[in-house]
């Protein structure tokens, strides 16, 4: 959800130059307190130090995939476990 909010955040700063200007002033946290950005993660958001809206916007995305919880990947075993490799075992029949 975080990465789907810095995404808005990120997409309305090119359409909307008030966006780059609250950040120039200093006001980013007021910004962002409009997106869904979790309590902490808003106020580290608001706390990143950068001269240019386009440091920020890398800051604020390094900061928010450190947030984000990794996904376990399920392994499958592969399909090709358990075929006969054995060219003399291949006449028997076998049942599944």
């Amino acid at each position: 959800m975080s990465m789907l909010a810095l995404n808005q955040l990120v997409a309305r700063s090119i359409v909307d130059p008030a966006i780059v200007q609250s950040f120039s002033l200093g006001r980013i946290a007021e910004v962002l307190a409009d997106l869904e950005f979790s309590p902490e993660l808003r106020s580290q958001l608001a706390s990143l130090s950068a001269e240019t809206w386009t440091e920020f916007a890398v800051l604020a995305y390094r900061t928010v995939k450190a947030a984000q919880p990794t996904l376990t990947r399920i392994e499958l075993p592969s399909p090709a476990e358990g075929l006969i490799v054995d060219e003399s075992e291949a006449g028997q029949e076998q049942v599944a």
